[in-house]
């Protein structure tokens, strides 16, 4: 097929070498390609021509087969992709025209799904918010990205501002209102008070055309989770998502519909991308939850049949170490996908032994990525559990110096990106966009290295390396190293102002039993690192690692925690 065709299952690919992935001819080729004004990228030569193309293709293929469950509520193809055209006719009605704002703040539901790939459908951008976002976070990403339209439900409606660029939120879970009723709200920002109808009232009979799509057309504005300052707006369009279907199809060896289990939040990059994305571009089905529960998982996943998952790794754990582990039948579940945090070895080989057909697969990745460039072989997890993975096939990784020198193979440096599922640019902030490239490379602010092997390392962000007397401590190492005790079951390392070494390490510890102590840590990691990355100063208790929705630790409230304990 050629880039303009309609998608078409790949076949099994799952090859590796020289130290990338690698696709073989015969499945697709990949070539040079401009991308966003002038960014020169390796991309497939054969895709699908946009998003929708791929869940065009779908429903074309499987019509009668599940695409959704959610609760009780089972749909078919045929019905999902009838509910997103009526949807995109009903949303162009409302007044969302090409490169229009839709705001969709809703939990794991099929009305999720719905609402953002209609809006994908009639040519807008979809603008996912987490439900745990505030009133405040959301008025800010209202005010920057002005949608003209927002998707939620009656509990998440009073977060929007009274005052927006919104003209109508339509709720998920109520009646139509009367006429001019304004929705609940707080907060102030444009001028426009917004009224809400039911989202039923989107579905309308086709009237008019839908607009053409084009591979670098805008899709979904997603917002960094903001853990620093303000989170800026990821721009990622259609052929970024293409694209990152591609790589998780072909490195995987996926060439039947997966039946996917999706609990982390689909507002998210990892949610709407490795999981539902991939998921609908195999013509598979989605089962949904919307809160995690570890004996639910493994009681979804024998129910359901599941194949599918990305978890993050406490999560994981939680699965592998649940007492009804063993009494639950999960022959299907053959892809386990987790990044973002560490995965204990100790956690990789009890499932080996517990569930030796679950493949357990690390992948790295960020929003600026569509959330992948490199997918580790699951042969290799057990022997390399530290390592992030192979580049991607049309992945480029540079590790470079501060100034901006490739450092020599096993070296440390910033991880630098290029690829053509790297986002276009951040949503009017031009400065920001510029600063954040290098002779067309992301800098993904990620020190790590690149081994002989082509294996990738993450090992700290830049700016949460420690600089201890000059030595520099990467905080992620010392996690792994720690979360290779048994007794560990969290783990975090910042670094606290010295006078005279500029920073000392601070460890904070969530332990399993009362026998793990500073002490027993202490000479753990002594037989294990270097002296002068062994923590100076410990806190362990039954105190949970503070992360946000999203799993990422929350470094900033850690660091205070930490000063506030030195008495600083």
């Amino acid at each position: 097929m050629t880039a303009g065709d309609a998608f078409v299952y790949p076949q099994p690919s799952g090859k590796h070498r020289d130290g990338r992935w690698v696709v073989d001819g015969a499945v697709n080729t990949v070539a040079d390609t401009v991308l966003f004004g002038g960014r020169t990228v390796r991309g497939f030569v054969h895709r699908p021509a946009n998003y929708d193309a791929m869940i065009r293709a779908a429903a074309a293929l499987r019509p009668d087969a599940e695409a959704v469950v959610c609760g009780d509520r089972r749909v078919s193809w045929r019905d999902l992709d009838a509910r997103i055209e009526s949807v995109a006719h009903g949303l162009i009605d409302a007044g969302l025209a090409h490169g229009d704002r839709l705001a969709v703040m809703l939990d794991n539901r099929l009305e999720f799904i719905v609402a953002v790939l209609a809006c994908v459908r009639a040519g807008g951008i979809a603008i996912p918010l987490g439900t745990r976002l505030g009133p405040m976070d959301v008025a800010y990403i209202v005010e920057h990205a002005k949608p003209v339209l927002a998707i939620t439900a009656q509990a998440w409606a009073g977060r929007f501002p009274a005052q927006s660029s919104i003209v109508r939120k339509y709720l998920v879970d109520a009646a139509t209102p009367a006429p001019g009723r304004t929705a609940a709200g707080t907060g102030s920002g444009g001028t426009t008070p917004s009224h809400s109808d039911s989202f039923d009232t989107l579905s309308t009979t086709p009237a008019q055309s839908l607009p053409q799509l084009s591979a670098e057309d805008p899709m979904m504005l997603m917002y960094t989770s903001g853990t620093t300052g303000k989170p800026k707006g990821v721009v990622l369009t259609h052929i970024n998502f293409v694209h990152t279907v591609l790589h998780y199809l072909y490195a995987l060896g996926i060439d039947t519909p997966q039946r996917s289990l999706l609990t982390i939040p689909a507002s998210h990059i990892a949610g709407f991308g490795p999981v539902l994305s991939v998921t609908l571009a195999s013509g598979g089905t989605t089962v949904l939850m919307r809160d995690f529960d570890a004996e639910q998982v493994l009681a979804t996943v024998e129910r359901e049949r599941i194949t599918y998952s990305v978890l993050v790794p406490a999560m994981i754990q939680l699965c592998a170490q649940h007492p009804k582990l063993p009494t639950y039948d999960l022959a299907t579940w053959r892809y386990g996908i987790y990044g973002g945090a560490i995965m204990p070895p100790p956690v990789i080989a009890r499932l080996a032994g517990a569930l030796p057909h679950l493949r357990m697969i690390n992948a790295y990745g960020a929003t600026e990525t569509c959330a992948v460039c490199t997918i580790m072989p699951h042969e290799l997890t057990s022997g390399f559990p530290a390592s992030v993975g192979l580049p991607l096939q049309c992945d480029d990784i540079r590790v470079v110096d501060v100034n901006n020198h490739s450092v020599p193979t096993g070296g440390s440096g910033e991880l630098l990106i290029r690829g053509p599922n790297v986002f276009a640019r951040y949503w009017n902030d031009d400065a920001a966009t510029a600063a954040a490239f290098e002779d067309g490379y992301w800098r993904s602010g990620d020190i790590g290295a690149i081994d002989a092997a082509g294996l990738v390392y993450v090992q700290d962000r830049v700016k949460d390396m420690i600089n201890r007397g000059g030595f520099k401590v990467f905080s992620a190492e010392v996690e792994a190293a720690l979360m290779a005790h048994a007794g560990v079951a969290d783990c975090a390392v910042v670094g606290v102002p010295h006078p005279v070494l500029g920073e000392k390490t601070f460890a904070f510890v969530q332990p399993r039993t009362v026998d793990v102590t500073a002490d027993v840590l202490r000479d753990f990691l002594a037989a294990r690192i270097a002296d002068y990355k062994v923590p100076d100063f410990w806190e362990v208790n039954d105190t949970p690692i503070p992360r946000n929705q999203n799993g990422k630790m929350q470094k900033a409230e850690l660091r205070a925690r930490a000063l506030a304990a030195r008495g600083g």
